[in-house]
């Protein structure tokens, strides 16, 4: 073979380029994922998912075994991995955990916020109303992934953060199991109320918010974690 027909030798990828990779294989997968684009229960495998998002297999399989440790992929031995199913009990268990933790969440963030953290809760509050009114889901969405990144800066507890971030891809695909692209209004106000509580630094009041979201979310479960 001649040297003008070698094959060029591939670039080294360097850690940090590696890593962006590994964060953007695994943004679109947990995307696909919490949005049923991946339905639950769909095999999947580390070559296909390379092919489809035109991603190294290195990186596929770091992003695939991060969200196996948050349980949006679930690992069969000898059989590959499927997209994790839908199992009330554990959607049940999800609702517990958010109450946790949003609750630790909300009561620190509305204590701790500064002055233009708060503006900005009021700012969201005003623009979810839009959104409700003129039933833009899209607008909608946006605003609450940035009402959870305000909430998780605001707290000012990095576990308690880390552990909400963790929790996210599994309320997204929540809402998406049971609302689709559909704003409910009874989910939409409670967010109002809390972000309008954490405008004014009433944390009582964005508490009262808070569990009135999560007794929203139990009924579409149909099933209540409340215990005597």
């Amino acid at each position: 073979m001649s040297k003008a027909s070698r094959k060029p030798k591939a670039r080294k990828q360097q850690p940090a380029e590696a890593e962006s990779l590994t964060d953007r294989a695994y943004n679109l997968l947990e995307e696909m994922i919490a949005t049923l684009q991946l339905a639950p229960g769909t095999p999947v495998s580390e070559a296909e998912l390379s092919a489809q998002l035109g991603i190294g297999r290195t990186p596929v399989r770091e992003a695939m075994q991060r969200l196996a440790r948050e349980r949006l992929l679930l690992v069969l031995p000898r059989r590959g991995c499927i997209v994790t199913p839908i199992r009330p009990e554990e959607e049940v268990m999800l609702i517990e955990t958010r109450r946790a933790i949003e609750t630790l969440v909300i009561k620190t963030a509305a204590v701790r916020a500064s002055e233009s953290e708060r503006r900005r809760f009021g700012e969201i509050a005003a623009r979810m109303k839009t959104a409700l009114r003129t039933h833009d889901f899209d607008a909608f969405a946006r605003l609450d992934a940035e009402f959870n990144r305000l909430c998780v800066a605001a707290c000012r507890n990095e576990l308690a953060g880390s552990m909400m971030q963790v929790i996210a891809p599994l309320n997204r695909r929540f809402w998406f199991t049971h609302h689709g692209r559909t704003l409910s209004q009874e989910g939409v106000e409670a967010h109002i109320d809390i972000a309008l509580a954490l405008s004014r630094g009433d944390a009582t009041a964005a508490l009262a918010g808070t569990e009135r979201l999560l007794r929203y979310v139990e009924s579409r479960v149909g099933q209540s974690t409340v215990t005597a």
